[in-house]
């Protein structure tokens, strides 16, 4: 079952409050909705994850903790789960969202002449911020429901399949 494979990796609330400096999260250690394995957490620690994994900014797994907290999903989960964009990732998944929100915007796609250089950089930016940001907020609401809804079916036909095999 899934739940035994996510309980294994994630790390254990008790010994998280042993850490002087995470003390002040003694109180939201307790709360299972918050570290728990249920369908609906496991669900909502996978959107959230995958929605901030495809907004370009720093402090992706700080915004996801946070909209995690807020909305009662899993926080280990939705922590590990910004890591799908990392250094090897990152470039095609934001070329694909400023494509995606050219599209959306009816802009033209802005051919770059590609520079090793914050001028260069700095300079490119306010030509691609609207497509990449409009792309990156789309396209991470569409993962975030296909993986919301994705979790939610997987789970249910998993218990119903356990179920089966009790039967018989």
């Amino acid at each position: 079952m899934p739940r035994k494979f996510f309980k294994r990796i994630s790390p254990d609330p008790k010994k998280l409050s042993q850490y002087q400096s995470l003390s002040w999260l003694n109180g939201l250690l307790h709360n299972t909705q918050l570290w728990g394995f249920k369908r609906t957490s496991v669900a909502k620690g996978c959107a959230i994850g995958l929605f901030c994994c495809m907004i370009p900014m720093p402090l992706q797994m700080l915004l996801a903790a946070l909209i995690a907290l807020a909305w009662g999903a899993n926080i280990p989960l939705s922590v590990a789960l910004v890591w799908v964009s990392n250094p090897i990732t990152m470039a095609p998944m934001f070329y694909a969202n400023y494509k995606f929100g050219s599209w959306l915007l009816q802009t033209p796609v802005y051919q770059l002449n590609f520079e090793w250089s914050a001028g260069w950089f700095w300079q490119q930016l306010h030509h691609l911020w609207k497509p990449l940001y409009a792309g990156s907020l789309a396209g991470g609401l569409i993962l975030a429901l296909v993986a919301f809804f994705t979790v939610q079916l997987l789970w249910t036909w998993q218990v119903k399949r356990n179920w089966l095999r009790r039967k018989r």
